[in-house]
C-alpha cells in the first residue's frame, strides 16, 4: 500500500513536470526550423519545414502529442536525426547510468569509511586528514576538477585516457571525480552520525557483553547511523544524473547529459522535452527506493506509516 501510495502521489507531480517542460521548452529563443534549414533557407522553405515539424499547430494540440509521446514512442522523434527519441536515449543512457553509479557506489564506500575512522578517533591525524580532504571535496566544482585530472593522469602521466567512452578505463576518470562530493558528504554524515550515536545506552550495554569496539561500531551502531545517509545518497545520485550535462561535456562522454546540451543548441524540442521528462521519472523512482531503505533500517518509520 506504501508504494501505491507514493506513486499515486507521483502522478500529479510528474504532469506538472511535463507541462512545464513543455512550456519552458517553447520559449526557448531560437526557431527550430530556421536552424534545420540553414543561414540560406529562403522563408519558404523554412516555413514548409515547420510546417512538417507541426511548429504552426496550436499550443494545447502540441502539448496533446508531446503526452501521446510518452506512450507511443513513434510518435516522439527528433527534430533533427527523425529518429525516436526513445531510441537517442537509450543509445546514451548507459554510459550515463555507468558513471553515476560508479561515483555513487565508489563515494559511499570511501565516505562511509571514512566516517568510521573518525568517529572511532575523534581529533587524531586521521579525523583532521579527512576533515580536510571532505572540504576539498565539497568545495572544488565538478568541472575544475575534472580538468585538473585529465592535466594529471591523461596529458602529464598518459594513465589514462582523456575523453570518449569506447573502453573501461575512459569511465575511470569521470567515476573518479564525480565521486568526490558523495565521498566528502558522506563522510561528515557518518562521523556526526556515529558520534552521537556512540554514546547511547544500547551500545554501553554491547561494550559489557565484552564485544570489541569495532564490533559495537559495525554490527549495532552503523546501522543506525545509515538511516539519514540513505536520504542524502538517494539526494545524491539524483544529483549525478542531473550533473551529468557538466561531466560528460568535460570527459567528452557520450550520455544523455551531452545528448541535452547538443539539442538544446539545435533547438531540438522533443529531446530536450523527453530527457527532462526521464530525469524526473528517475526522481522519483529514486525517492521512493530511498524510502523504502529507510524503512528497512528503522522499523518506527513503517509504524508512522500505518492507517490509525
Amino acid at each position: 500500500m506504501f508504494v501505491l501510495r507514493r506513486l499515486g502521489g507521483a502522478l500529479p507531480t510528474l504532469f506538472a513536470v511535463s507541462l512545464l517542460v513543455f512550456l519552458f521548452v517553447d520559449l526557448i529563443p531560437g526557431d527550430p526550423a530556421q536552424i534545420l534549414a540553414g543561414p540560406t533557407a529562403s522563408n519558404e522553405e523554412i516555413e514548409s519545414i515547420r510546417q512538417f515539424l507541426g511548429l504552426n499547430e496550436p499550443l494545447l494540440t502540441r502539448y496533446g502529442h508531446f503526452l501521446r509521446g510518452i506512450w507511443d514512442p513513434a510518435v516522439a522523434t527528433s527534430f533533427r536525426t527523425h529518429r525516436p527519441v526513445v531510441v537517442e536515449l537509450a543509445e546514451r543512457l548507459p554510459n550515463t547510468l555507468i558513471v553515476s553509479i560508479g561515483g555513487l557506489v565508489i563515494g559511499v564506500v570511501v565516505g562511509t569509511l571514512a566516517g568510521i575512522v573518525s568517529a572511532m578517533r575523534p581529533g587524531g591525524f586521521a579525523d583532521a586528514a579527512i576533515t580536510v580532504l571532505t572540504l576539498a571535496g565539497i568545495s572544488m566544482p565538478i568541472y575544475w576538477l575534472g580538468l585538473l585530472c585529465i592535466w594529471l593522469f591523461a596529458v602529464h602521466l598518459g594513465w589514462l585516457p582523456a575523453a570518449g567512452a569506447s573502453t573501461p578505463a575512459h569511465f575511470v576518470l569521470p567515476i573518479l571525480v564525480i565521486a568526490t562530493r558523495p565521498a566528502a558528504m558522506f563522510s561528515r554524515l557518518v562521523a556526526a552520525s556515529l558520534t552521537e550515536t556512540m554514546g547511547k545506552d544500547y551500545l554501553d550495554t554491547a561494550r559489557a557483553k565484552g564485544l570489541s569496539e569495532t564490533r559495537v561500531v559495525l554490527a549495532h551502531a552503523l546501522r543506525n547511523s545509515l538511516i539519514a545517509a540513505v536520504s542524502v545518497a538517494g539526494v545524491q545520485f539524483g544529483g549525478m544524473l542531473g550533473g551529468s550535462v557538466v561531466t560528460e561535456t568535460v570527459f567528452g562522454i557520450p550520455g544523455v547529459g551531452r545528448l541535452l546540451v547538443d539539442a538544446v543548441s539545435r533547438a531540438d524540442y522533443p529531446v530536450i522535452q523527453y530527457a527532462i521528462l526521464m530525469f524526473a521519472v528517475f526522481f522519483v523512482v529514486i525517492n521512493l527506493v530511498t524510502d523504502l531503505l529507510t524503512q528497512w533500517l528503522d522499523p518506527r518509520t513503517r509504524e508512522q506509516e500505518r492507517p490509525a
